[in-house]
């Protein structure tokens, strides 16, 4: 199980920085063409950013080696949004609702579920 939450922790670091970049360098301009979407891809910061995502399935397809797809991904998914509410409240000033903090106490419990019932 440390394993499977490790490699999720690298992947959810990756996946999360590659798309902060994304959001960041669209907070800078809207793209309205297809024209614009070209240059948006060949801009060095994005093709960075892709290279962080393509580098976190990396280490999502190390996890899903250790054990079963079912038990995998729920743990994958978990903490990649946990990684994504972090980054988001650091760089992007995202705030949540109490809704929000039950919904991390739930992955957390479920994350703890799936960990214990292997």
């Amino acid at each position: 199980m440390n394993n499977i939450l490790i490699f999720s922790f690298l992947y959810a670091i990756f996946n999360v920085m590659g798309a902060a970049i994304i959001k960041n360098k669209l907070l800078l301009g809207s793209i309205q063409t297809f024209r614009e979407f070209i240059f948006f891809l060949i801009d060095i910061k994005i093709i960075l950013a892709m290279g962080f995502i393509f580098i976190s399935m990396f280490f999502s397809i190390k996890a899903l080696s250790f054990d079963k797809f079912s038990l995998v991904i729920p743990i994958l998914t978990g903490v990649n949004f946990l990684v994504t509410l972090v980054v988001g409240h650091i760089l992007f000033k995202d705030e949540l609702a109490l809704t929000g903090y039950i919904g991390i106490l739930f992955i957390l419990i479920g994350i703890y579920l799936l960990g214990i019932g292997k």
